[in-house]
């Protein structure tokens, strides 16, 4: 549910964030895979994650681990696959107030990304540089009185070409959140409405149009059933019905069904989905 703002008391959201209450609502936990997470901590400090899935596209099985831990000033975090490819991550956000620093490295050295985000009262500013594709980007937005404007843009180095900035703006009021985007100088407007309609119901609008592609909208809703459950339900202008339930089924597992039906393809073969996702944390 949405709360108010002061722009004195805390940062503004990230410019990826603009939006975000609507885009969650209508995008995360709609997942058609199977998938089996689990979290766990050792008394000496290390986090670790399970996760195993098996693939919508086509059933493969896939799993990867994930150790955290924070060492000193640091919060390092290793993630090794089924392949065996390893990532390891080091965090810090104490080194300088209001800063996190961030550097993501392959073991394997096929790609390392380090990134910034400064936090000010109304400001936040965030800068990636990607070594393995020599691009850097940038993004900043800035807040007042509930509403929060950003841009985004990057630059290729290695070429010398910068991208097309994107800009968005976003409007925080009592029990709602509307925001819009624009990209590549208005080729793709998208909008988006969030509504908390009481502490239990909440509702979504986003309508995209893309050049030559035409326009696209999407409905949906969120309904808290009890402190256990709730399930969650989309439809688009395409016919495309979609829906999430989730259940606490034991005080450390959750149970995540989703299922997708293409209503203008009720009897083709493979034009429905459902996904299955079971999460642990002992």
């Amino acid at each position: 549910l949405l709360a108010s703002r002061s722009a004195r008391s805390m940062a503004p959201a990230k410019y990826g964030d603009i939006g975000k209450a609507g885009s969650s609502l209508l995008g995360d936990d709609y997942k058609y895979e199977g998938k089996c997470e689990v979290k766990t901590k050792l008394e000496s400090g290390v986090n670790i994650k399970s996760t195993f899935t098996r693939a919508e596209k086509d059933g493969s099985i896939g799993a990867v681990l994930e150790l955290k831990k924070g060492i000193s000033v640091v919060d390092t975090t290793l993630k090794v696959d089924h392949k065996g490819e390893a990532t390891l991550t080091f965090e810090n956000s104490s080194l300088v107030p209001k800063l996190k620093l961030k550097a993501d490295v392959a073991a394997n050295g096929s790609s390392t990304k380090v990134s910034a985000d400064y936090a000010h009262d109304a400001l936040m500013t965030c800068a990636s540089v990607d070594l393995s594709k020599s691009v850097l980007a940038i993004n900043s937005s800035f807040a007042t009185s509930g509403v929060t404007v950003g841009a985004s843009t990057s630059f290729a180095y290695g070429k010398g070409k910068w991208a097309t900035p994107a800009v968005a703006a976003m409007y925080n009021g009592s029990n709602f959140q509307l925001a819009a985007n624009v990209e590549n100088l208005g080729e793709k407007i998208s909008v988006g409405y969030h509504q908390s309609v009481s502490k239990d119901v909440a509702l979504a609008l986003s309508l995209s149009q893309v050049d030559k592609k035409g326009v696209s909208l999407s409905l949906g809703s969120a309904y808290k059933i009890d402190k256990e459950s709730s399930v969650k339900a989309k439809v688009d202008s395409t016919g495309v019905l979609s829906a999430v339930y989730q259940q606490k089924i034991r005080p450390q597992m959750t149970l995540k069904v989703s299922g997708q039906v293409n209503t203008t393809r009720l009897t083709q073969e493979n034009a429905h989905k459902i996904g299955v996702a079971l999460l642990m944390d002992y």
